[in-house]
């Protein structure tokens, strides 16, 4: 199968599609956006690391370079909505948009799928802005990246990483730390995430709060 649940998304019934973090074996960047953030990047720690699981998020990113990728990808997702109507598809949670044809290819899996919803945190603020997205997918701008002056974040459905869960609330940001069911899904397009990784956080990392 393409798509998999971790550990968050299982607690909502979603399914994803994960590509190796940053940059794959093959020198291909996974996510050209990516800035200080790498450093603290999440899906370069803990169980992303395990050879097996490298090796599954390699053989996705082959999969997205092949010719049968969309037909493949709707085809799965069919299968999985015949038997639950409620689930969501995350696109992405380690890599990203690494090219504008890529997400051309998701555009049409989408539009082929008009009912199945789906989602993504993305540092693709340009390319975003710029294309033509369906109805059924709602685009979330991650902070930390090179295009963060891009972010409207009084408009836009954005993401930002918090050091506490009291530092987030009081910022007037949703915590999507344990469920992401909270951002696929809130009405506040201030979406916040506790960090759970390296110690020497630094929120000048992820977006400074004002």
């Amino acid at each position: 199968m393409l798509l998999t649940q971790n550990s968050k998304l299982k607690k909502s019934g979603y399914f994803n599609f994960t590509l190796p973090a940053l940059q794959s074996t093959t020198g291909l960047v996974t996510c050209p956006n990516a800035d200080k953030c790498a450093s603290g990047c999440y899906a370069r720690m803990g169980t992303y690391r395990f050879s097996n699981v490298a090796k599954k998020h390699e053989a996705n990113l082959q999969a997205t370079l092949s010719d049968d990728f969309v037909s493949l990808m709707i085809a799965e997702i069919r299968k999985i909505y015949s038997k639950n109507k409620n689930i969501k598809i995350r696109i992405h949670d380690a890599g990203d948009f690494y090219s504008a044809e890529y997400l051309e290819k998701w555009i049409l899996i989408m539009n082929s799928l008009k009912e199945v919803e789906f989602y993504t945190y993305t540092k693709q603020v340009e390319m975003m802005l710029n294309a033509t997205l369906p109805s059924n997918f709602r685009v979330i701008f991650s902070l930390g990246g090179k295009q963060d002056t891009m972010i409207d974040t009084e408009k836009h459905f954005h993401s930002r990483v918090f050091e506490s869960i009291e530092e987030l609330t009081a910022a007037g940001y949703v915590d999507s730390s344990e469920n992401d069911s909270v951002a696929a899904t809130t009405a506040n397009n201030k979406i916040g995430l506790v960090y759970h990784g390296v110690k020497n956080f630094s929120n000048t990392r992820w977006g400074k709060v004002a």
